[in-house]
């Protein structure tokens, strides 16, 4: 039940309960002190009845200054029974008060507080009006510096960096849909084109098989590719590995890439590391591929190995400033063109960001524009 209240009547009830400790005891303490504080020092008191004129005593006139003699039937008062009155009608009153100051400071409360929570009420009823169609909508705020201020500020952020996520979301749909189009795409064409060839000869065969297969494979690269991005790692393949090792055996498999561009490739010191071999072959492989795809001719690639700290530079033609932030996005390239003049399916960085994070890998990339990129890798 106390979690179907509303906030408002949450506040009401809490504090309402405060008031009624704080008034009750304070309540209780004043009566407690009056009746202790308040003594009675006698127990019995004649109250004389008199004339206003003249008192005869003894025969002899006496005037109204003369000292009083109580007469024996005069009336007796008892003050305790009068103090135990008012000593009762002020605890009731007391009481009535302290009743009376929460039923007023409760109200109060609950209309205070309604003021108060009008601001969430709006950003709610703005918020429900928000779905995966108006994103970028944005929730007005004032410019003040209090909580609700500070919610409006964060949950437009909190749209913002959703917005950006459908969109990476979109653009991942459209840039697969299109990669993986383009190979079918080219299968089709050339079967319909066999297909119209009422006689084709073994030749013709021969190069629709070569584009299926290569087409296929394209198609196969893609899928695997999608697949390792979302592969977990497997802790009985973790181990410690030599980077050293990793990048020699590397830099051997691209050896035939690496001398068609007379590109010369350093490995200067060793270090650690540990995780999945074959995932952090893929993932360093990558980066070398593009170290060497992407490098001018007599380039060059150093390769620096220290405690934990790994650096790649090499001496290509580099990554606009403004794009480094989205070079890990699936299927993104820099520049069309130069993606078909060097080959590659926008998946490369995707997949090796994928793995680093399994690995807990932190990477960095800085790159002058024209002159060559730099990656940093810390475990």
């Amino acid at each position: 039940m106390w979690n179907r209240m509303t906030l408002r009547i949450k506040i009401t009830l809490l504090t309402a309960l405060v008031l009624v400790f704080v008034t009750v005891s304070m309540t209780a303490l004043s009566i407690f002190n009056a009746n202790i504080n308040f003594v009675v020092p006698f127990r019995h008191i004649k109250i004389p009845i008199r004339d206003t004129g003249n008192i005869e005593i003894d025969g002899e006139p006496n005037n109204i200054n003369s000292p009083v003699y109580f007469p024996s039937n005069a009336e007796i008062i008892d003050i305790n029974q009068i103090i135990g009155q008012s000593q009762t009608a002020f605890n009731l009153q007391s009481f009535a008060t302290a009743i009376a100051f929460i039923l007023v400071g409760t109200f109060g409360v609950y209309y205070i507080t309604g003021q108060a929570l009008k601001p969430i009420t709006a950003l709610t009823i703005s918020i429900e009006d928000i779905d995966e169609n108006n994103l970028k909508t944005k929730i007005k705020h004032c410019h003040s510096e209090d909580e609700v201020s500070r919610l409006t500020h964060s949950f437009n952020n909190m749209l913002e960096k959703l917005n950006r996520s459908f969109e990476h979301q979109r653009l991942f749909a459209q840039n697969a849909a299109h990669e993986l189009k383009t190979p079918l795409t080219s299968i089709i064409t050339n079967i319909d084109v066999l297909q119209m060839d009422e006689q084709p000869n073994t030749d013709d065969y021969r190069e629709v098989v070569e584009v299926v297969k290569a087409s296929t494979k394209r198609l196969i690269e893609l899928v695997n590719g999608l697949l390792e991005m979302n592969n977990a790692i497997d802790d009985r393949n973790l181990e410690l590995l030599s980077c050293r090792d990793l990048f020699e055996k590397i830099a051997y498999e691209m050896q035939e890439a690496i001398v068609d561009k007379n590109i010369s490739v350093s490995i200067v010191g060793d270090c650690k590391i540990s995780g999945d071999r074959h995932l952090l072959e893929r993932a360093f492989s990558n980066l070398i591929q593009n170290a060497v795809r992407y490098n001018v001719r007599d380039g060059s690639v150093r390769i620096v190995l220290d405690s934990g700290i790994i650096t790649i530079e090499d001496s290509g033609i580099g990554i606009p400033e403004e794009n480094l932030n989205s070079i890990y996005e699936p299927f993104y390239c820099v520049d069309k063109s130069r993606s078909k003049n060097y080959g590659g399916n926008g998946l490369g960085l995707a997949i090796t960001k994928s793995i680093f994070d399994m690995h807990n890998i932190r990477i960095q990339v800085t790159s002058d524009f024209g002159q060559g990129t730099k990656v940093f890798l810390k475990q």
